[in-house]
């Protein structure tokens, strides 16, 4: 009589949000935050400390090309070996608030990347994603322009990720004054994974002033597909 064989399990658990049966890959989602300044990312949606990611004051004159307002990285860091394939997917809500240059012209795009970063050295995954460009004529003093997008960026093959290793996933945000001279904006980038409105708010001496309109998503997403046996 043959000895009856058995399969040997893995010595961890695998667990996906959904699946995609034909491709082999199984989909896990996470969530992006901002706590003491410092961005985060986890499976579980969380508290952030921020409801938006925002960077400094700009006076934007009149020009013909976009200005690079925003600049962030979410890694999300493995702590065993994974091997992504796939359609990542990046849902971002972004926008800015206008403090001066009532009736301007305003219009602004973001950016993804995505990177496996090794500790030394960021390998680019896919191509960069693009979102719509939108616009607004007759921007009024404080008021919030934003909009929500999802990015999909293609591991057309199997990235492999040591443990320790990274996914980072870089958003930027570019916007342009194509009416007058010296409007002063702050953009923004929401990142709270309960996906609460965003409101301004002050942090010491620091305002942070709302950035997305009232009532549309915050929620920072990430779906990243995984190899499955």
């Amino acid at each position: 009589m043959l000895p009856q064989k058995y399969r040997k399990d893995p010595p961890y658990q695998v667990s996906y949000d959904w699946s995609d049966v034909r491709d082999g890959t199984g989909y896990a989602v996470f969530y992006g935050g901002s706590m003491n300044g410092t961005t985060y990312t986890s499976p579980n949606a969380f508290y952030s400390g921020m409801i938006h990611k925002n960077g400094i004051d700009k006076t934007l004159a009149v020009q013909s090309t976009y200005y690079n307002l925003l600049d962030f990285d979410w890694d999300i860091i493995f702590n065993i070996p994974k091997d992504v394939y796939g359609d990542i997917l990046v849902s971002v809500p972004f926008g800015f608030y206008f403090l001066t240059g009532d009736g301007d012209t305003m219009g602004q795009y973001a950016e993804c990347l995505v990177y496996h970063y090794d500790g030394t050295t960021e390998t680019q995954i896919g191509s960069t994603a693009t979102s719509e460009t939108i616009q607004k004529a007759n921007v009024l003093n404080h008021e919030t322009f934003s909009h929500m997008t999802t990015f999909k960026i293609n591991a057309s093959t199997v990235q492999h990720f040591k443990a320790g290793e990274t996914l980072r996933i870089t958003i930027k945000t570019y916007a342009i004054n194509a009416s007058a001279a010296n409007t002063h904006v702050i953009g923004g980038i929401g990142c709270n994974p309960i996906n609460t409105t965003d409101k301004a708010i002050s942090i010491s001496t620091t305002d942070q002033y709302q950035v997305i309109i009232t009532n549309d998503p915050t929620q920072l997403k990430f779906q990243v597909p995984f190899k499955t046996p």
